[in-house]
């Protein structure tokens, strides 16, 4: 950290006992001061914000159906209706697929009015 640094502005933040002793804890491994930690842990930081809106019910509902098979599944094979369920394991595996993939697409790339903030010191300058 610069030596001469000017620090004008004071931030103060409300923790939970559990974070505290975690915040103190980590702090201290670093062997760095609070200011010091603080400062190293906000410019290193990624944070991903995401947003549930109506694009992301579809993909909800389309889950909610699938766990609806997986039940109807169970049921056939907990009845030994074993034919039944090996035909809906086939019927749902393409939705299972196609929702999975719309998925794992949200999570790596969040969807509209969301936002990956990613800052580094180099990029302020």
């Amino acid at each position: 950290m610069p030596v001469n640094r000017k620090r004008n502005h004071f931030f103060a933040i409300r923790l939970s006992d559990s974070e505290q002793s975690l915040f103190k804890q980590k702090q201290t491994a670093s062997g760095l001061s609070k200011t010091d930690y603080f400062v190293k842990m906000l410019k290193g930081s990624v944070i991903k914000v995401y947003s549930f809106n109506d694009s992301l019910s579809t993909l909800y509902n389309e889950l909610r159906k699938i766990g609806v098979n997986l039940n109807q599944i169970a049921y056939y094979a907990n009845a030994g209706y074993f034919p039944q369920a090996e035909q809906e394991i086939r019927n749902i595996y393409s939705i299972y697929v196609t929702v999975m993939e719309k998925l794992k697409s949200f999570l790596d790339r969040p969807m509209i009015n969301a936002r990956v903030i990613n800052i580094t010191e180099s990029e302020k300058t």
